[in-house]
């Protein structure tokens, strides 16, 4: 099974195609902001690189975040496009969960991962032979620290995100059960006139 897997959360854009167990190519370019203006170029180059066509891909996995507004929607708009005319499916997988089987490809450890979400908040989750304990939430630096004391972690990783893990875990996952749906940082700052919400 040949798998997309497309990553825009942070400030790299990466690109990666596995099949089955074989990376069959894989970019990683750390350029802070314009991932709509290169994203597409990275797809078009892994797939010179692997000798492949866009037609040759059985489903897509994407980045869920936690992330920007805009830069999670780079690469989810982009996966939706790509697998809609082809009748493709898509797979959502964050990136704590991501960086924890990257540390545990085996899933026989427990791992806690946090990402810096910024504004003195944090996502964080605890993950034990390759499953979540319990969903990644954000919470305030206080509030890390001590649910790190009460579960007696010593070491906790930064969420680090491999578009080559994403696309070789999707091999396996229902797309039902892991929807492309947004993790976003928190909600958006801009607000609609007379405090309505959407």
């Amino acid at each position: 099974m040949l798998v997309l897997g497309l990553d825009t959360t942070g400030p790299d854009c990466s690109v990666s195609l596995v099949d089955d167990a074989i990376i069959c190519a894989h970019i990683s370019r750390k350029i802070g902001r314009g991932h709509a203006e290169v994203l597409a170029g990275m797809v078009a180059e892994v797939f010179d690189v692997a000798n492949l066509k866009p037609g040759d891909v059985d489903r897509l996995a994407v980045c869920t975040g936690p992330g920007s507004f805009t830069g999670l929607r780079v690469a989810l708009s982009f996966a939706l496009g790509f697998a809609l005319p082809r009748g493709l499916p898509v797979v959502g997988i964050d990136a704590l969960e991501l960086t924890a089987r990257g540390l545990d490809p085996e899933a026989t450890r427990r791992v806690a991962v946090q990402q810096d979400v910024r504004r003195g908040e944090f996502f964080y989750g605890l993950y034990e032979n390759g499953s979540p304990k319990s969903p990644p939430r954000a919470m305030l630096k206080e509030m890390l620290a001590q649910t790190q004391a009460d579960q007696n972690i010593q070491i906790v990783h930064d969420a680090k995100v491999d578009t080559r893990i994403l696309a070789w875990l999707a091999i396996d996952r229902d797309p039902e059960d892991f929807p492309a749906e947004p993790l976003y940082s928190r909600g958006p700052d801009a607000k609609l006139p007379g405090g309505k919400s959407l």
